[in-house]
């Protein structure tokens, strides 16, 4: 994703009339058909780790194939104290759950993502109230309250300092930093025991050439988004590539899977073959938004043919525009590929049209168009079901 300010929001309310008077949105969305049915595809309401690779298929703890289909809780990447509610009773609206007309929306994801500052972690938010250990200590909370839900946890490195060029919440700059290496160290040795627990090393590489995503390289004169300023800033490094990453994990004693997404801002795995990543439990990872280098055309050659080979997952996607065309046919495609999924982004913000915000509130009432696509696409999953009412 390349929109780097998270400030968005959108209050919808819809009235319907009914015999017996007007009923919310939600009822109302609720009732719509599918537009189409979906694939006939593994099924697991439930986290179900530890999990292995076998071949381009993962295998949860019984032994079967398992598809991740989630959602991405926004905030933690730029606010160090979150944003919105972090509860139990909050979390749980994304996963399996019984609606009604009159409680919260539950969603029936498998997987929740949770984006992070690299900078929030090792220093919090300077002349803000919130300590590097404040934040560590939310963080540890919201993974254990989604586990004890019985979901599975992507912990996705969003966010680095280029060398502590990039404060407060840092920037989505093109590769890890030295820094990157220490916090993975740090996630595996606290992690390493929780088996419903995924890696996403970082989130969206871009730079310069292959070998750089893979073995790292130096970052000159890259110009980004910085979370102190809110501004451009312009920075120079040592990018660290994919490998010492996943090398780092490894080396701390974790197998939990190991999430890494491609070229061009996460979108391009073309070049796998070529510059493959060594280890075990590696499941790669594709970011596709509907900018016209990531338009259907592409889909095959930047991802979809190397689905017979590898395990391949989504862990970020959306729409702008509060439509669902792009999505409808992404996710189809995904279904056709068994490639898993991971929505983008379950916050509460701004801008209704100029963000992929998924819900109009943190009960999960789902946004028109994009948010109730996902919440129907999700529901379809689900053996027999139609959207809950």
């Amino acid at each position: 994703m390349r929109n780097f300010k998270k400030s968005i929001g959108v209050i919808i309310l819809i009235a319907a009339l009914l015999a017996n008077g007007l009923l919310w949105a939600k009822q109302a969305m609720f009732d719509k058909p599918l537009a189409y049915a979906a694939a006939a595809l593994p099924y697991s309401a439930h986290a179900n780790g530890p999990y292995k690779v076998k071949g381009n298929t993962i295998i949860g703890a019984d032994g079967k194939p398992y598809i991740f289909h989630g959602i991405g809780r926004d905030g933690l990447e730029y606010n160090c104290s979150g944003e919105g509610p972090f509860d139990a009773e909050h979390l749980a609206y994304m996963g399996p759950g019984h609606n009604t007309t009159t409680g919260g929306t539950y969603w029936g994801a498998n997987t929740v993502r949770l984006p992070i500052s690299e900078s929030f972690w090792f220093y919090g938010a300077p002349g803000y109230p919130c300590t590097a250990s404040q934040y560590r200590a939310l963080l540890h909370q919201t993974i254990n309250t989604l586990t004890e839900l019985k979901l599975n946890v992507m912990l996705d490195l969003q966010w680095t300092t280029a060398d502590g060029q990039s404060t407060q919440g840092g920037g989505p700059w093109a590769l890890p930093d030295a820094a990157s290496v220490t916090f993975w160290h740090d996630m595996a040795m606290l992690y390493k025991n929780y088996t419903n627990v995924l890696f996403e090393i970082f989130n969206e590489p871009h730079p310069a050439s292959w070998s750089c995503w893979l073995s790292g390289c130096a970052v000159t004169s890259e110009s980004g988004y910085s979370d102190e300023c809110k501004c451009t800033r312009t920075v120079s490094y040592t990018g660290i590539g994919m490998q010492k990453l996943a090398d780092t994990v490894r080396s701390a004693g974790a197998n939990n899977l190991i999430i890494i997404s491609g070229m061009n801002w996460g979108y391009d795995l073309s070049q796998l073959s070529k510059y493959p990543i060594k280890g075990s439990n590696i499941v790669y990872d594709t970011h596709p938004y509907p900018y016209t280098d990531k338009l259907s055309a592409t889909w095959d050659a930047s991802f979809g043919q190397l689905s017979g080979k590898y395990p391949l997952i989504s862990a970020e996607n959306g729409e702008y525009d509060c439509d669902s065309t792009y999505l409808n046919q992404l996710y189809s495609y995904f279904d056709a590929h068994h490639i898993g999924w991971v929505a983008w982004a379950w916050v509460v913000n701004g801008d209704p049209c100029g963000y992929p915000q998924i819900v109009t509130d943190y009960e999960g009432t789902p946004a028109s168009g994009m948010g109730q696509f996902i919440y129907q696409k999700l529901q379809s999953y689900i053996p027999t079901s139609k959207p809950k009412k």
